[in-house]
């Protein structure tokens, strides 16, 4: 019989994960560590997962495909307009950085590590929303024709979390509160895409 899993044990460790990792880098953290910052012994983090490699790609698929469904939902409520998607995504990601910033700087460091790559799955879920995005964008002129996929992936995820991240960090000390102006990274973003290769 398989012995049950408590929901609260399972959230700690995933909230431990991600502070532990934040703290100490993807590299210098071990289940041990992430054992003791969750208040559970080691013994009952390896019957959950085979090691801390199976725990971080858990808590990377599950942001990814919560990214892919959000994506789906803002596609399907605006069919119309790349800027409207592109206005409310990039709303969605400063309030996660702002509610979140721990959750966010784990995903920052996950996204730019090159041991963590996605499940075929996820791939074709997230290939299939940004070639949504792009015969969307074709439609209304907003994206250029010759624009790949991979840009508009780039554009959409990995610029918006480096330049938030910069940001929330702060490097030249001259902002008092972390302030992102969405309309002007959609209008960089959509002035990039509009002029494809």
């Amino acid at each position: 019989m398989a012995r049950k899993i408590d929901e609260d044990k399972l959230v700690r460790i995933k909230q431990a994960t991600m502070k532990t990792i934040v703290d100490c880098g993807i590299e210098k953290t071990t289940i041990a560590m992430i054992a003791k910052n969750a208040n559970v012994s080691g013994g009952y983090l390896y019957r959950l997962y085979s090691g801390k490699q199976d725990l971080i790609n858990e808590l990377y698929y599950e942001k990814v495909a919560s990214l892919n469904t959000e994506l789906e939902f803002l596609i399907g409520l605006n069919q119309t307009s790349v800027a409207s998607i592109l206005q409310a995504f990039l709303q969605n990601r400063v309030v996660y950085v702002k509610n979140e910033p721990i959750a966010s700087n784990f995903f920052y460091q996950l996204l730019h590590n090159d041991n963590f790559t996605l499940t075929t799955e996820l791939q074709e879920k997230s290939i299939h929303l940004i070639k949504e995005i792009k015969r969307i964008g074709n439609e209304t002129g907003e994206i250029a024709a010759n624009t790949t996929l991979m840009q508009i992936q780039f554009h959409l995820l990995t610029y918006v979390v480096d330049y938030i991240q910069f940001k929330r960090k702060d490097f030249l000390g001259t902002q008092e509160t972390l302030n992102i102006n969405v309309d002007y990274l959609v209008h960089n973003i959509l002035t990039i895409l509009k002029k494809g290769n």
